[in-house]
């Protein structure tokens, strides 16, 4: 598949069905990182198949800051066939737009260190990249204002 093949992708919102269906695809991740309720999801199909997923909650930043709301990514995964397509970026363009929209003051993600394709993308999207080591995890807070 290749970039110009991107118009054939619909990118849908995500309910408990499509929540359902994913889960016996990609397994128990899904059902734990995966929001509707307390944010969004955006699915990416193609011939009817998912082939990529982004998920969102909400979060209010702490004090001393008054309340101010991020959207908060908890999960994108494109599959093997379909990943440095654009999928992940439009998966991300549409969400922050979302989250925008519904007054979030910023994007966030975590990505861990091994991710060596999730961190220049990352950067390429406009993404700030704010590195963390000596964590049970090392790697990277990434944050785009919006």
């Amino acid at each position: 598949m290749s970039k110009d093949d991107n118009k054939d992708i619909e990118y849908v919102d995500a309910d408990e069905t499509m929540k359902a269906r994913l889960v016996a695809l990609w397994g128990e991740i899904i059902e734990r990182h995966m929001h509707i309720e307390n944010g969004f999801s955006i699915v990416s199909v193609h011939a009817g198949e998912p082939i990529g997923l982004i998920s969102v909650y909400w979060r209010l930043l702490p004090p001393p800051l008054p309340p101010t709301k991020e959207g908060y990514i908890d999960i994108i995964e494109v599959i093997e066939g379909y990943r440095r397509k654009g999928v992940a970026a439009e998966l991300v363009r549409l969400s922050a737009e979302r989250a925008r929209k519904q007054g979030a003051y910023q994007l966030r993600a975590w990505s861990s260190e091994d991710k060596v394709e999730a961190i220049p993308m990352w950067k390429a999207l406009g993404f700030a990249l704010c590195p963390i080591t000596g964590q049970q995890i090392n790697g990277y807070f990434v944050t785009k204002p919006l």
